[in-house]
């Protein structure tokens, strides 16, 4: 492919400034504009917000003929359609969602030339009448909205996006597949999908420091409620709740309008009139929150959201931090939150169940439909539970879909799906929920998490936010050195983990670990292990503790049992406890004191020393534990002066910019370089870098 030169920096800034009123791109957009104008292929992962509707809608603008963009989402385009008239440009949708009259004048329109850019759904490439009035217009560009869905690798899968590739071909022209949610993985389907020759691809920072992004583990929908109950109260409104199922959705929206908040539910199992009048009614801001499946959300631009609830587990990464991410998309402070229940595993499980049929089940299925059943009455003559008809209902669409595409009889032949990919897919699916899970469990910053996630954890260090839950200490307790008998007892705790490899809970090994004589032990052979009964003097409870604290320490994991009840899950290590266990490194533990005061039984009340597992916002951890009085008084009131003059510029509340036990920290020890300011808590490499040299000269020290 020949790529012309890239236009100057002054004049693609000039042509942001006179075409879109903006006075600098943001991050990637620059890089991504020169690709596509210069006729270079391009695969951009590009988080929500971060404008990249920019990074085609302004070469389309530059460009000699009609810019093509394909996307799945009818509201989308009929925002952007409008947006891009307002300003003058050419622009149309061609969608199910118009009327006969409005669908002809675009196509003429298109026909004639009159288009800079024509936004179009995917099933529109099956349209004979569509495809001639491309044939008769010079197009420029290919763009492919949403790209994760032409791969099945991806979480939205959608099969009308396979006819991209020979659309594509068909054009001749370059390409270029945006999207917020692929990983190496997905982006190497989509290359290889659309044949995109030396692609440019971009993966921009995930950091939006407005959002907090945050994980409270929540055993009961009780719990549950209190904890968006407090969001609610701290953020205000409005507000999205996202739930797995339609009648989680209708619970949340009750709960809601029982908090006396104008609310309205939003499901599959409505009807289009009534989902449009709710979205609508949310975007007018006629409702101040909306509980809702995620059918809601893609394409919709309301900027004020200031919180996004997760009532119940994701099924991966991507899908979370694509919804999570419609929050604070106008740059003020809001709150991204999971209610993490382990029991809410098993609906994941079983949405994935029911979504990828065994082979066994494509067989079966196959055979009905040659017999002339429809979806229903295979639907009743499954044998089963819910998630084996769910399945059996999912086949025979996806066969009906495959034999249509093939032009081969229902029933006759060899099966058209592929099962080994089919497979493939399954294995995929229940390994993204397991990336959720551990999303979740995790003591790591949130959004160095979804960025290694998306980026590919080989390919970058982990590095620190300062706005999630775990930077800002609201998860996790600091933890402390450990003195070599603790230490000891920690890697004893660790082997019998690894020994009992990943195949039971956290009651059963502190049963192996305290040498219990019960049956279950006995008739496993659990007491041969060399770990067995070595923590017998720490007591059943300390033991338990010892194995919790590895599991917020991140040398441990819960893992899910496929298959198992709600909320079964296993304790296997992580790399970091396999380190730990082989004495290459050595962990910083929230371990008791160590003259601490004996463990009150179960039931009895704690004391002032119990600490609760997840604080409040309101009450961070300081690692340094020093407290306002014990700071320069003087300094603490310039760092705070500092702050506010900051927050005023950036236009955040002030603890964005550092929390007041961070001033404390510094006006108390008085950090003289970078590696020092980096030891204070609530200071990473983001913030040092952004604020490291203003802080150092207000404290007297040496610059960096």
């Amino acid at each position: 492919m020949t790529v012309a030169e890239p236009p100057s920096a002054e004049a693609l800034e000039d042509s942001l400034q006179r075409l879109f009123g903006h006075s600098a791109f943001r991050p990637g957009q620059r890089e991504t504009i020169e690709a596509v104008v210069t006729g270079q292929n391009v695969v951009a992962v590009m988080p929500t917000g971060a404008g990249k509707s920019l990074c085609y809608q302004l070469p389309a603008l530059l460009l000699q003929g009609t810019t093509v963009v394909v996307s799945p989402l009818i509201a989308l385009m009929k925002d952007q359609v409008d947006a891009l008239r307002a300003k003058g440009f050419a622009a149309a949708a061609i969608h199910s969602g118009l009327l006969a009259s409005e669908r002809r004048q675009a196509e003429d329109d298109l026909r004639a030339g009159r288009l800079q850019l024509v936004y179009l759904a995917p099933e529109r490439l099956a349209s004979d009448r569509f495809r001639d009035a491309l044939s008769q217009t010079r197009v420029s560009r290919l763009v492919i909205d949403e790209a994760h869905c032409i791969s099945q690798w991806g979480h939205d899968f959608r099969p009308d996006y396979r006819r991209l590739g020979d659309f594509r071909q068909h054009l001749g022209v370059p390409a270029a597949a945006f999207t917020a949610t692929a990983t190496p993985d997905v982006r190497g389907d989509i290359i290889r999908q659309l044949d995109l020759e030396d692609p440019l691809e971009l993966v921009t920072g995930f950091e939006r420091p407005n959002l907090t992004l945050a994980v409270e583990e929540c055993s009961t929908r009780v719990s549950k409620a209190r904890a968006l109950d407090r969001v609610i109260r701290e953020m205000g409104c409005p507000g999205i709740v996202y739930a797995s199922t339609r009648k989680g959705v209708e619970l949340w929206a009750a709960l809601l309008q029982e908090r006396g908040l104008k609310a309205g539910s939003y499901h599959a199992g409505l009807s289009d009139e009534e989902r449009h009048r709710v979205q609508d009614a949310f975007l007018a801001g006629e409702l101040e929150a909306i509980a809702a499946t995620n059918a809601f959300g893609m394409g919709i631009d309301k900027s004020d959201i200031r919180f996004v609830v997760h009532a119940d587990l994701p099924g991966s990464v991507e899908a979370y931090y694509q919804e999570a991410g419609r929050a604070g998309r106008d740059g003020l402070p809001s709150r991204c939150v999971l209610l993490f229940s382990p029991a809410d595993v098993r609906t994941q499980e079983f949405f994935i169940a029911g979504s990828n049929p065994s082979a066994a089940a494509f067989r079966q299925v196959w055979h009905m439909l040659g017999q002339g059943f429809g979806r229903e009455q295979i639907e009743m003559a499954i044998e089963g539970d819910t998630s084996a008809r769910m399945a059996a209902s999912t086949a025979a669409r996806l066969l009906r879909q495959a034999a249509e595409s093939q032009r081969q009889p229902l029933g006759e032949g060899d099966l058209p799906v592929d099962l080994r990919q089919r497979e493939e897919k399954a294995r995929r699916d229940a390994e993204r929920l397991q990336v959720t899970v551990h999303y979740a469990n995790s003591r790591t910053c949130r959004t160095s998490f979804i960025f290694r996630y998306f980026l590919g954890s080989e390919e970058t260090e982990p590095t620190t936010c300062g706005t999630c839950d775990v930077c800002l200490g609201w998860r996790f307790a600091a933890g402390r050195e450990l003195d070599e008998d603790e230490l000891l007892r920690v890697r004893i705790a660790l082997s019998g983990i690894a020994r009992l490899s990943g195949r039971f809970g956290l009651g059963r090994i502190a049963q192996v670990l305290m040498g219990s004589r019960s049956r279950e032990i006995e008739s496993r052979g659990l007491q041969r292990l060399p770990t067995y009964g070595k923590l017998a003097a720490l007591g059943g409870e300390a033991v338990k503790s010892l194995l919790n604290v590895l599991l917020e320490g991140g040398l441990a994991e819960r893992q899910p049992v496929r298959g198992g009840r709600p909320g079964a899950f296993v304790i296997a290590l992580t790399p970091e406890g396999r380190a730990v266990m082989m004495g290459e490194s050595k962990p910083l533990l929230p371990l008791p004191p160590r003259n601490a005061p004996p463990r009150l039984p179960a039931g009895s009340k704690a004391g002032p020393e119990a600490a609760p597992a997840l604080r409040s916002p309101s009450e961070p951890v300081s690692s340094n534990r020093q407290s306002l009085d014990a700071a320069d008084p003087g300094l603490l009131e310039q760092l705070k002066s500092w702050r506010t003059e900051q927050a005023h510029q950036q236009k955040v509340p002030a603890y964005l910019v550092f929390s007041n036990k961070t001033l404390a920290a510094l006006a108390t020890l008085r950090p003289r370089s970078l590696d020092e300011l980096l030891e204070v808590k609530g200071i990473g490499p983001a913030k040092a870098e952004r604020y490291g040299e203003a802080v150092l000269e207000i404290l007297g020290s040496e610059t960096l």
